[in-house]
């Protein structure tokens, strides 16, 4: 592997997650939140996330929502993950 090549990515810090903080001053979130809606509703008849999109209002509830999409969308992704 080159080195040369690589970026080094800091881990952030353990108090950049709050999973009790309003999502509606994040607007990257947020738009990932509408983002993984927009595939729920394109996938309607594969996809149920089990959550109401009206009731995403938390850091914690969002990262759940878009956790459950994107397992729903690539279902490979976990069994790599587990490796």
């Amino acid at each position: 592997m080159d080195t040369a090549n690589q970026v080094r990515v800091p881990k952030p810090s353990k108090k950049s997650f709050n999973p009790d903080r309003p999502v509606e001053k994040n607007a990257l979130l947020q738009n990932q939140v509408k983002h993984a809606r927009e595939l729920e509703l394109e996938y309607h008849r594969r996809l149920d996330s089990g959550i109401r999109f009206e009731d995403v209002r938390t850091e914690g509830q969002a990262a759940e929502y878009i956790k459950r999409i994107t397992y729903l969308v690539h279902p490979h992704y976990e069994k790599k993950k587990a490796r």
